[in-house]
């Protein structure tokens, strides 16, 4: 099935810096992913001439179709205009109805429009106007004729509400009448686990992970989280979902129980979802996790009726061992008015080869279930893990029958 290929260029210093986050590619990426068009590539650019021109030359080299934000301002760093212009080897016109539209807009607030906004009723020439209802900063839409097939240019305001009000009143129609597809989408379904690391799921779905496979599914970690990501084209989310049956299917039945949600969500959102469908109420003592099982916990919405009781303490006992750690959960367990306890153990260092060890204790009326885990990396990035893996004992104690 022929897709058009994207590219979103993302415009300004406040983004190379990392002084602010990009969140309009993201949701730009979203919105063409739902109509079929398929982002390969993701670009940001300082607010410099030379190299905003060499970006749009390179991207349409490569892409069907451009998308850019930011950049279409007043000011001498609002460069988008300029540089598409050079890039495109044409001089700049003024669209006298825009700047009518602008001049309305400051009279609409009891000022004089300012000179310099003229400028931003200056398009490439070949360009039309993407009208701006709400702001200064109208867009630009510019075809592009090339030997391998026509491209389209769409620069947009860097202003997340403006931006998709254009979207969706000018840019996404337009795209639709261009896209071979019609209105077929790019649909991804989500896979979350835990408890397996990412070579291991490589290995245990070796032709799942193929790049080379319809639908295909990506794998991405983070801090011990493996999501699978299938990815289906279709012209209707039924016909999406029919294509990626089987593959959940088979990815369910070899990886279980580490399977912990099939939507975007950490698994303490999970556990807290447990608890309250059971009516259930957890308290948690701490240690070697300095408080973070605790933090995660509480970071989800409406949790509070489901804890009991959260400590944190930064030893748990004099000469620390697994069976201390048991009879310290279940003195606790009875102290507190809970249906589960969870203990989490001091951090007992070893062999830097090894790693250190921490183990968890999680107690019921029936049962006191002790684990231990190794773990590697910067202790920031292990004190992470550990959180998660005793949140996920807790998940699996309360799947399991005696819990």
């Amino acid at each position: 099935m022929p897709y058009l290929i994207a590219e979103i260029i993302s415009i300004g210093d406040e983004l190379t810096s990392g002084q602010r986050l990009d969140t309009n590619s993201q949701w730009i990426s979203q919105q063409l992913g739902a109509i079929g068009v398929r982002v390969l590539f993701h670009t940001t650019v300082a607010d410099d001439l030379a190299a905003n021109i060499s970006v749009f030359q390179h991207a349409i080299t490569r892409a069907d179709l451009v998308i850019t934000t930011g950049g279409l301002g007043p000011t001498a760093d609002d460069l988008t205009r300029e540089s598409l212009a050079s890039a495109l080897g044409v001089d700049l016109y003024q669209d006298n109805a825009e700047l009518d539209h602008i001049k309305e807009l400051f009279a609409k607030r009891g000022r004089e429009m300012p000179p310099k906004n003229a400028s931003q009723a200056q398009f490439p020439v070949g360009s039309i106007p993407v009208h701006n209802p709400e702001g200064t900063a109208p867009g630009i839409d510019h075809k592009v004729a090339k030997d391998s097939g026509s491209k389209r240019i769409f620069c947009l305001p860097g202003v997340p509400a403006e931006l998709k009000q254009m979207w969706s009143q000018a840019v996404e129609p337009a795209i639709l009448e261009m896209n071979p597809n019609g209105k077929s989408m790019i649909k991804h379904f989500v896979i979350k686990t835990f408890g397996m690391g990412e070579s291991d799921m490589e290995r245990a779905l070796p032709d799942i992970i193929r790049r080379d496979r319809k639908p295909t599914v990506g794998i991405t970690a983070s801090y011990a989280t493996i999501t699978l990501r299938i990815t289906t084209e279709g012209d209707t989310t039924e016909e999406c979902e029919l294509q990626a049956a089987d593959t959940i299917k088979t990815i369910e039945n070899c990886l279980g129980n580490i399977i912990y949600a099939h939507h975007e969500c950490e698994i303490q959102e999970i556990v807290a979802q447990q608890l309250s469908d059971s009516d259930c109420r957890l308290a948690v003592l701490e240690s070697g996790t300095r408080g973070l099982v605790s933090h995660n916990l509480h970071s989800v919405a409406d949790i509070g009726n489901s804890i009991d009781h959260c400590e944190l303490r930064s030893s748990l006992c004099d000469g620390y061992t697994p069976d201390k750690l048991e009879q310290l959960a279940k003195d606790f367990h009875n102290s507190h008015d809970a249906h589960f306890s969870m203990v989490v153990g001091d951090v007992m260092e070893s062999t830097k080869e090894a790693g250190p060890l921490i183990h968890v204790a999680i107690v019921s009326e029936r049962e006191t279930q002790i684990e231990e885990f190794r773990f590697t990396g910067h202790s920031d990035i292990r004190i992470a893990k550990a959180a998660k893996q005793a949140i996920n004992c807790l998940r699996l104690f309360m799947l399991s029958p005696s819990g």
